[in-house]
């Protein structure tokens, strides 16, 4: 690519960062709500996925503005001071300013300091409330004092409930735990270690993209709200799609089995059923070793069903030997939630757990907020990426001629894989009906941001292979999307009650 078509591609990622930038600043001066639960006309109703900001002090604020925007000018002064001029020698030229080394011997020694801070974090900033989700009812009723009622069993998250459960019932009498927040609090952090763990394991193979620009993604995405002690189910359920991933993409490599993808997909499908929606991408990694490697389709075959069938059917028998089997889960826990409705109504809405119907504004601005909640620059970032990669197609880019050609390229096979997870999860985020509506329900959802976050590393690493394009391109949106995630993660430390 030319020099002028790498500066355009640069400028444009960083007008994504700096219009989220202002935004956020537009919503800050937005009336506040007066109420715990917002009315479905009030600025935060509108807004929910940029509310956080509203919660961080004046400095905080200030501070975040002077990292982006500072960002974008170091830069560009940079840039025009010729200081960073690309040759074809790797590395040559590089801006003093921004020539800070990460090889592949140093990006996970460095990276693991990071991950043992927020580990940390993940145990000393907890939420300090219920509010999201099931989060109340899985709280009290976890610990409810009639054995009768008592949750232990879930068919909505069978192992993550079951293994929180046990872990209140093992330790509540000793500790005195009324509830089973603390339970959470042990739990979820511990799960954010695993997902740092993977991500760390993400960042070491070269072939994907730049270690910190993997990992700075995954580590600053809002769903990392789910490792502070957050009560819900989704914490385990997200290190299991992260390591499914990181196993799939090691399936395309070819130093990774598929049965081990199938078997970790699987006892994440048993976290969490609704990631059984990976399911698809699950047969283009056996599609692909059919085809690549001259495996027999009977092979193939059972390395996927084979996992799925066992760790479905031992889910099933323990579910029914407890006494929450088969009657429970067309009953009390049918999916669908309160009224039985999988989807998001079509034409109207008849019940009081629809709020919306398909094709509505409001259904629309729900999605684009838990987009901007959990994953600001991802979409607004990959659909600049296509984008630019499209015109340098067009304009000659003989690089990425030659690599649409090499169909068996691991970069093809790898976009590929990721491109069917994340369009099949975006998927299931716009049709699947939120009970609680999608700002409390955002949690559900987060999880469709980890392969959309790792098909943007992959696309940007293929747009601007210089090490001072990609950091001027990438270095502004991860600064916003991590100032962005604080405040998600302040405004949940902060003391919240529910109306009376």
């Amino acid at each position: 690519m030319r020099i002028r078509q790498l500066q355009v591609a640069v400028a444009s990622l960083q007008s994504v960062a700096l219009a989220l930038l202002g935004l956020h600043l537009f919503v800050r001066i937005l009336p506040l709500t007066p109420t715990p639960i917002p009315a479905p006309d009030s600025a935060e109703a509108a807004w929910w996925g940029l509310w956080p900001v509203t919660y961080l002090p004046v400095w905080a604020v200030g501070g975040g503005v002077l990292l982006v925007v500072g960002a974008v000018v170091l830069w560009w002064w940079s840039e025009t001071r010729g200081s960073a001029t690309v040759r074809t020698a790797p590395g040559a030229g590089r801006s003093r300013l921004l020539s800070f080394s990460f090889s592949s011997r140093s990006t996970p020694r460095w990276l693991a300091i990071v991950s043992l801070f927020l580990c940390g974090a993940f145990f000393f900033f907890p939420i300090a409330h219920t509010r999201w989700g099931d989060a109340f009812m899985l709280a009290n009723g976890i610990a409810f004092p009639d054995l009768a009622v008592r949750l232990t069993h879930s068919w909505q998250a069978p192992l993550d409930v079951f293994l929180h459960s046990q872990l209140w019932l093992l330790l509540h009498t000793r500790f005195g735990w009324a509830d089973a927040v603390p339970a959470y609090r042990l739990l979820s952090p511990l799960a954010g270690a695993l997902y740092l763990l993977v991500a760390l394991a993400l960042s070491r193979d070269e072939r994907l993209a730049p270690g910190w620009l993997t990992y700075g993604l995954l580590a600053t995405l809002g769903l990392l709200q789910l490792f502070f002690g957050y009560v819900e189910n989704y914490s385990f359920a997200a290190v299991g799609v992260l390591a499914y991933l990181w196993l799939g993409i090691g399936v395309l490599r070819g130093d990774k089995g598929l049965w081990l993808a199938a078997t970790i997909l699987a006892i994440t499908n048993a976290t969490h059923p609704s990631t059984v929606i990976l399911a698809p991408s699950l047969l283009y990694l056996g599609w692909q070793m059919w085809r690549d490697r001259n495996k027999s389709a009977l092979s193939v075959v059972v390395q996927i069903a084979l996992p799925l069938l066992l760790v479905g059917s031992a889910t099933f028998f323990w579910m029914e030997l407890s006494g929450h089997g088969l009657s429970a889960l067309l009953n009390t826990d049918r999916p669908g939630g309160g009224d039985g409705r999988w989807f998001v109504p079509l034409w109207a809405t008849t019940t009081q757990w629809e709020h919306y119907t398909m094709f509505s504004w409001p259904h629309v601005r729900d999605w684009l907020n838990e987009q901007l909640l959990v994953a600001p620059v991802v979409l607004p970032g990959l659909t600049v990426v296509a984008a630019n990669l499209w015109w340098a197609k067009q304009r000659g880019g003989t690089e990425l001629r030659a690599l649409a050609d090499k169909t068996r390229d691991p970069y093809v096979r790898i976009t590929g894989f990721l491109l069917i997870a994340s369009a099949f999860y975006l998927l299931f985020t716009f049709v699947w009906n939120p009970d609680y509506g999608g700002q409390r329900d955002w949690d559900l959802f987060s999880l469709a941001a980890l392969p959309a976050t790792l098909l943007f590393a992959l696309l940007l690493l293929r747009l601007l292979r210089q090490r001072h394009y990609l950091w001027g391109a990438a270095v502004p949106l991860l600064l916003l999307q991590a100032w962005h995630t604080a405040a998600w993660i302040y405004q949940n430390t902060l003391p919240w009650q529910w109306p009376d």
